[in-house]
């Protein structure tokens, strides 16, 4: 008797229930296709966007990268570290292709903050072709960090201590934006 109050409520017959649940699968099973349809790099060709030098560093330990797997998602990332004396540099690099709820994620914030200029910390958007980002430079620490998004699909970190933000820019200027291949998937960029 509660089960037919039920199904008269929602409006669902036993045969139209059936067909939500498998139109729901399908849907699911659509969405994860699709995810996985759109491959992120392998991670030796990952590791050849990211700089193999930058002047007066040398490098610190060794480069890694590796394709992580997250359910059915999965992501790759580089990672290079760099030192001179007490200045370190480390970049992250992502392929999110696989991945674009995480991206979205992790870009989305940068349009909706302003600017922030103390006598401790200076923040403030990054614009660049085909990349928009955020960067900030804490005064007291000697810590800066840029994070750049690339062509809707890579997500760069890279991080500072004792480096200004001069010379992070000089390290972004390293990466060859042209040989990024282009996203498999748009992501919409409402300003």
């Amino acid at each position: 008797m509660f089960r037919g109050y039920r199904q008269r409520i929602l409006g669902l017959t036993p045969i139209r229930l059936k067909r939500l649940v498998i139109i729901t699968l399908l849907t699911a099973s659509a969405i994860i296709t699709n995810a996985q349809g759109r491959p992120v790099l392998p991670p030796e060709k990952m590791m050849k966007l990211v700089p193999e030098k930058i002047k007066g560093f040398y490098v610190d330990g060794d480069a890694k990268s590796r394709l992580i797997q997250l359910g059915d998602i999965s992501y790759s990332l580089a990672e290079r570290s760099f030192s001179s004396n007490r200045k370190k540099i480390k970049i992250l690099l992502f392929d999110y292709n696989n991945a674009e709820i995480q991206y979205k994620q992790a870009t989305r914030k940068w349009k909706d903050l302003p600017p922030v200029e103390t006598d401790t910390l200076s923040q403030q958007p990054l614009v660049l072709t085909n990349c928009e980002g955020w960067e900030s430079y804490n005064k007291t620490n000697n810590t800066s960090q840029i994070f750049l998004g690339i062509c809707n699909r890579f997500f760069l970190i890279i991080s500072g201590d004792h480096v200004d933000m001069e010379m992070l820019h000089q390290v972004v200027n390293l990466f060859d934006m042209t040989s990024f291949p282009n996203p498999e998937f748009a992501v919409e960029n409402k300003k």
